[in-house]
């Protein structure tokens, strides 16, 4: 039973990372193509605003608040196809509600996603803003369905959905040219909306024969949807002010460096989009395939198998994590040359990409662990708890980023700064959710011979990088060629 398990648990791993890996090789084709039609500047400034805005309610309603509450409670719910009912219509009108709200008010919400703009450039983007939000109502119905697909332990149709929205944006751009920047920004937030719908389709053919659907249709049709939603909306408000604390954080990033040189939206858009790849292949991957698991053990008593989970867990992230941002450090100008550097994105660019991925990547590791350790807290219905461990993060990167802002002269280095900032809120995340769970907890879970070998060979894998660096990049260079050359 134990070896099946893990069996399990690792292959759901690696279809989800295969999924994550997928898509964020398409999500680098497609920032490549934003950088090559729009490069770092005011358009894609706009589009990037325009982005963020949806993404912001989303990670709130849908995938952070919505899943961190759903689960628990649809676990212990009696009658889950009724509860799925009210839950699912009582959301999907109060989504709807606010995308008509801001479709209405564009400019206003505009206004306050992006402080520094100008009121030219508001009028620019508010038409944006008001299109690319409603993909926000595809990705709730989406991220409500793929709740159902991962509590039976399905993640493959979710875990590669999300490349649809990339796909559809690379699509976009055979339509567009280099020298029409608004026209492209216009298709590719159609695009995106486009690929909601796509998404929502792609799970509604997967759940067809779902006994959970079928559950919620023989509730309608009896008329028997009245469930007591209370403890799930106690959980939910709290998981809002968690996530919304870690994503205001994102806007606030946004916000200031609407003021700062232009092109510094995008600088943290692209460097943060490299960054965002092993904390996704890694740690998301890993916490998404082991939130059903750890609530169905602590639900049966069975905590010393979480904890169990956790330790091996812990031990292959941090190694993977370290390794990344080992890799992302020696090699960060490299990559953000190879991945954004043509078209309308210069050598410049480049340079100030590559500083502010490696100030991010200083955080990789906390941010990464505490996805992990974050779990118990909201598998033991704490997120009372983690809303105010999130808005303590928040709140000492805002101070740090104001700051460095302040006392840092140069332009280009308050760009850093501010990515730095992020990287510093990370460290006390890790550090408040190591202190819920326990420190005691914590060092049980740490072995002293592991770790030893590990930081061996951690060091000697940086070293190993650092110093044949360049023959390192002439070999990748040669194999690219000779692909080209056969391709």
């Amino acid at each position: 039973m134990a070896l099946n398990f893990k069996n399990l648990v690792f292959k759901n791993f690696l279809i989800n990372a295969l999924g994550i890996l997928f898509s964020r090789i398409l999500g680098l084709v497609r920032d490549l193509l934003i950088a090559f039609f729009l490069g770092a500047g005011l358009y894609s400034d706009i589009f990037f605003v325009a982005l963020k805005m949806p993404a912001f309610f989303r990670r709130i309603f849908a995938e952070g608040a919505f899943t961190q509450s759903f689960l628990p409670n649809f676990t212990k719910a009696k009658k889950k196809g009724a509860f799925c009912v009210s839950v699912l219509w009582q959301f999907s009108l109060a989504v709807l509600l606010l995308c008509l709200l801001v479709s209405f008010f564009s400019s206003f919400f505009t206004k306050i996603f992006a402080l520094g703009f100008n009121a030219e450039t508001i009028a620019l983007a508010a038409p944006l803003v008001a299109i690319n939000f409603w993909y926000l109502f595809f990705i709730f119905l989406v991220t409500f369905l793929a709740s159902l697909l991962n509590y039976k332990q399905k993640f493959f149709i979710s875990s590669f959905s999300a490349a649809l929205f990339n796909l559809a944006i690379i699509i976009a751009a055979f339509f567009v040219k280099q020298d029409e920047p608004l026209k492209t920004l216009y298709y590719f937030s159609y695009a995106t909306v486009l690929s909601g719908l796509a998404q929502l389709i792609w799970h509604l053919l997967a759940l067809k024969n779902n006994q959970t659907i079928k559950a919620m249709y023989l509730s309608i049709k009896l008329k028997r949807t009245k469930t007591r939603l209370e403890g799930f909306y106690t959980n939910f408000f709290h998981g809002v002010l968690g996530s919304s604390a870690t994503q205001i954080s994102t806007l606030l990033d946004t916000a200031i460096a609407s003021f700062l040189l232009s092109g510094s939206i995008s600088y943290l858009y692209y460097a943060n989009r490299v960054f965002q790849l092993p904390l996704a292949l890694f740690a998301i991957a890993l916490t998404q395939v082991s939130f059903p698991k750890i609530l169905r053990h602590l639900k049966s008593g069975q905590e010393n198998l979480a904890l169990n989970f956790l330790q091996k867990a812990f031990a292959s992230l941090s190694m993977l994590l370290i390794a990344s941002s080992i890799v992302g450090a020696v090699f960060a100008k490299e990559i953000c040359e190879l991945l954004f550097e043509r078209g309308n994105f210069n050598a410049q660019d480049t340079k100030i990409t590559a500083f502010v991925l490696i100030a991010y990547l200083v955080g990789l590791l906390p941010f990464g662990l505490q996805k992990l350790f974050s779990l118990w807290l909201y598998a033991k219905f704490k997120q009372k708890i983690a809303a105010i461990i999130a808005f303590k993060a928040l709140l000492i990167n805002l101070v740090f980023a104001i700051f460095f802002v302040f006392i840092i002269k140069d332009e280009e280095l308050k760009v850093l700064a501010v990515a730095f900032s992020s990287s510093l809120s990370g460290f006390y995340l890790f550090f408040a959710n190591i202190k819920e769970f326990g420190f005691k907890n914590f060092f049980a879970l740490i072995s002293l011979k592991f770790s030893l070998l590990a930081c061996l060979f951690l060091a000697f894998f940086g070293f190993v990088l650092f110093e044949f660096k360049g023959k390192i990049v002439s070999f990748l260079i040669w194999i690219y060629q000779c692909l080209k050359g056969f391709l």
